[in-house]
Parts: structure tokens; C-alpha cells; sequence
């Protein structure tokens, strides 16, 4: 081998492991810089708490941290049981009486309760694939329910591939945004079932795709 093939080949290896080291480093790095960045503004912004705590207290270092912590956490306690819910009560009904707004809000909330849906009600947060944009090719989407009761009566029969056929409800959410999406009517003969949970489904579209869900992992190495 001559000395210049040589001496191409020690180069890519040097700037290989050189781009590895890096882009180890960066995220960390990064990182590192936010949470040091955050807490000297905290720390600025909450100055004037250290001045009015006790001696014995000033001299423990961050003890301002934990005093603003508990004064917000009993803040918090009291906007939510006297407050809030008369507050949020009383801003719902104005919202109620705009036409437009009324629909952007009322659609809003009911999209950020399926998402902070309790675990005991995962059942109805199902992860599936369906076919989009096109027949093999599919996306990740949650199984609402059966449509057969609302949606399915709509549906011309002349629209269906057979007679009786099932339709269920869908919600599709885009990536890297999982909040927002598409809904849809689909046959479900086209809907495949999964056995990826909801947190994994939604950490893989956050991360468009770079997050493998362990479920996944786990049936690849099984067959």
C-alpha cells in the first residue's frame, strides 16, 4: 500500500472518530449550557427572595430554590381549589358564545384530554398503522371506536368493497407535532393493530422516527 493510500485512510479514520467525539459532545454540551443558562436567570430573578428569608436559611446554599418552590406549590393549591375552576368556568362560557372560536376551543380541548388521558384508559388509546399517503406506505395513528353507530350510516354502500363493511374512527397525528393531525373514517379491513403503547408511538413521532419503540425491537430479535 502506498504511503499516500496510507495516509488517506489514517485521515478518515482520524476525522470519523473526530465527528463521533463531536457529535457526542454537542448534545451534551448543549445541554450543560441550557441548565447552567436557567438557573443564573433563576437565580437572578429570585434574588429578592434570599433577602427575606432567615439568617439560618441564607446560609444553606439554593434554599431560596426550595422556599419559592413551596410558596408557588401552595399558590398553586389555592388557584386551583378556590379559584380556577370558578375562573375557567366563567372564561368557557364567553368562549361558548363565539361562533368560530367556540369550535377551535371546544376541538382543542377534547385533543389535549385524549392526550392526558389516564393509563386506566388506554384501551381506547390503541396505536395502529394505516395506509398513508398511500396504499404501502403507513403511519402511525390511534384507534378511537367503532363508527358503525355515526359515521358508518353516512357512507354509500356503493363506497364500500363489500356489503356490512366495518368502518372505525381514527386520529392520525403529525410528526414531529403529535397534537395535530387528521381524523379519519377508515374500513377496517385497512387498519392494522399493534402492540406499541401510547407513550412509545408518541416519543417515535417526536423524534420523527429516530426512536424505535422497545415493543418493536423486542418482536424483531423474537423472529
Amino acid at each position: 500500500m502506498k504511503i499516500s493510500e496510507v495516509l488517506h485512510v489514517v485521515a478518515h479514520e482520524f476525522k470519523t472518530l473526530f465527528l463521533s467525539g463531536l457529535f457526542t459532545i454537542i448534545p451534551i454540551a448543549a445541554t450543560v449550557f441550557f441548565m447552567n443558562f436557567a438557573y443564573g436567570f433563576v437565580k437572578r430573578m429570585i434574588e429578592p427572595v434570599r433577602s427575606m428569608e432567615p439568617s439560618i436559611l441564607q446560609q444553606i446554599p439554593g434554599a431560596e430554590f426550595v422556599v419559592l418552590t413551596l410558596v408557588i406549590l401552595v399558590l398553586g393549591v389555592f388557584l386551583k381549589v378556590v379559584i380556577a375552576k370558578t375562573v375557567i368556568h366563567e372564561v368557557e362560557k364567553v368562549i361558548n358564545r363565539i361562533p368560530l372560536i367556540r369550535i377551535v376551543y371546544s376541538s382543542s380541548k377534547i385533543l389535549i384530554n385524549f392526550f392526558n388521558m389516564p393509563k386506566s384508559t388506554t384501551v381506547q388509546k390503541q396505536v395502529v398503522l394505516i395506509p398513508y399517503p398511500k396504499k404501502g406506505q403507513y403511519h402511525l395513528a390511534f384507534l378511537l371506536e367503532s363508527a358503525a353507530d355515526s359515521y358508518e350510516k353516512i357512507i354509500p354502500d356503493n363506497f364500500k368493497d363489500h356489503p356490512g363493511e366495518k368502518f372505525c374512527k381514527v386520529f392520525m397525528p403529525n410528526s414531529p407535532n403529535p397534537t395535530s393531525g387528521y381524523f379519519f373514517i377508515m374500513p377496517e379491513s385497512e387498519i392494522i393493530k399493534t402492540n406499541i403503547s401510547f407513550e412509545e408511538a408518541l416519543k417515535t413521532l417526536v423524534s420523527c422516527g429516530l426512536i424505535t419503540p422497545e415493543s418493536v425491537k423486542t418482536l424483531n430479535k423474537q423472529n
